[in-house]
């Protein structure tokens, strides 16, 4: 089921970057990055294992993240699960100690563009890695692939950046850029087709109006069609950042479809699932499906029982039962007061594992890009979501995809797995 990708809608979507956003890309200056989880401002850079003896050249890693606004907590997720990773690995990759340069993109693309020709020109760092927004990666990709810095996406999941697309005017394929998370076809297709060939088949349709939230809509409606599944009515599309959902929700229950399909994340997530039970939806026979992110573990934390009965669809879950995710789960718990880890996590957790497995292979040389890149295309390992491994003809992973709902148990409300969608690729055109 999931290795069948159906014909998939031709969307009109451009990404062009005003003659600001290019200005703002040609300068060097920095903001000051907030402190994930804090109100103090952090030294933007961290050394792993700086006090022990080296003898490899320093790998200089620019991460870009949201530390501020509606994705804060996400990119929070990302910096302890990389400073993690290079703890466990005792501060260093392929014998070279680790330096991160962390530098907070405010949810806002000149910014982005502005840490990022930072990296490149003032931190000369080997290579960049986050991202969170879709449009922040559509907006840097024309400066990375002209600076030929070898790029890991961490999270932004828009279609066209892993796609061989006509035209691509930023957003397509680079041979320098690669994703250790998904694209919105793989999260959003297969639930939308399982569902659909379950026999639920009519469903309405919200989410966070901006690239993600639409290509995830889009997305789900053609897996829908896949089994014969329709949409009805007007979707409601909440900006991105939205402060009050009540008066989309209030939408949502003035309209019969008693199925809603959701793209939410981070504090938006929250603030719906809040406004979905204030106003009484799962009594009033509503039902909540969506991408996976609406119930990730960044949102049940401050959720709780509020999202029970949820059904999402996302590549990993806290409960996932294998010996990398048990043991990935147990190490993140005890490093962080245990606080259990989310998809966010595990999607850094991964593009470090990518880049300490080609090193490995390089012999800790990342200056020749186009061994590295092959290196990179080459990295199969065992992830906390189970194999992992790029497309080479897309730089975006090849994953099964979990249907998973929402459930308290024991006091802590998670993510159950119920069904899996095996080895979804993304169709890359």
């Amino acid at each position: 089921m999931g290795e069948q990708r159906g014909e998939l809608p031709r969307r009109g979507y451009t990404y062009r970057l005003s003659r600001r956003q290019l200005l703002v890309a040609g300068s060097a200056a920095a903001l000051a990055a907030c402190a994930p989880g804090t109100g103090t401002a952090p030294n933007a850079q961290t050394t792993a294992g700086a006090t022990a003896a080296t003898t490899g050249k320093p790998l200089k890693v620019g991460q870009l993240l949201p530390f501020t606004k509606v994705y804060a907590e996400l990119g929070a997720s990302m910096k302890r699960a990389s400073d993690l990773y290079v703890k466990t690995a005792g501060g260093r990759l392929s014998n070279r100690p680790v330096t991160f340069i962390y530098e907070d993109d405010a949810n806002d693309t000149p910014t982005a563009l502005q840490k990022t020709q930072k990296f490149i020109d003032q931190d000369q760092v080997d290579l960049m890695m986050g991202v969170v927004p879709t449009p922040q990666a559509y907006g840097i990709r024309n400066v990375v692939d002209a600076a030929k810095m070898i790029t890991i996406i961490t999270n932004a999941g828009g279609n066209f950046f892993s796609r061989q697309v006509p035209n691509c005017t930023p957003a397509c394929f680079s041979k320098y850029t690669f994703r250790s998370s998904f694209s919105s076809y793989q999260i959003s297709y297969p639930i939308g087709e399982y569902v659909s060939g379950k026999g639920t088949k009519e469903f309405f349709l919200c989410y966070s109006n901006y690239g993600f939230g639409t290509e995830s809509a889009a997305d789900f409606k053609a897996g829908l069609a896949k089994n014969g599944g329709t949409t009805t009515g007007t979707p409601v599309a909440p900006p991105l950042g939205n402060a009050d959902f009540l008066p989309f929700v209030t939408q949502i229950k003035a309209q019969p479809t008693k199925n809603v399909y959701s793209f939410f994340s981070g504090s938006d997530a929250i603030g719906y699932i809040r406004a979905w039970n204030q106003l009484g939806m799962n009594a009033a026979g509503y039902k909540m499906y969506g991408a996976g992110f609406l119930t990730e573990q960044d949102v049940l934390k401050e959720v709780k029982e509020l999202a029970n009965g949820a059904i999402t669809s996302l590549f990993w879950g806290v409960e996932l039962d294998n010996a990398e995710n048990r043991t990935f789960v147990d190490s993140y718990k005890k490093e962080y007061n245990n606080l259990l880890p989310d998809v966010f996590a595990v999607q850094a957790w991964d593009g470090m594992k990518a880049v300490d497995e080609a090193l490995k292979a390089t012999g800790g040389d990342s200056s020749d890009k186009d061994r590295f890149i092959r290196a990179l295309e080459d990295v199969k390992f065992r992830s906390p979501r189970g194999d992992f491994a790029f497309d080479k003809a897309t730089h975006n992973p090849v994953q099964d995809v979990y249907i998973r709902e929402v459930r308290t148990t024991g006091g802590q409300t998670v993510n159950v797995i119920i069904d899996k969608v095996a080895k979804v690729t993304d169709p890359g055109k």
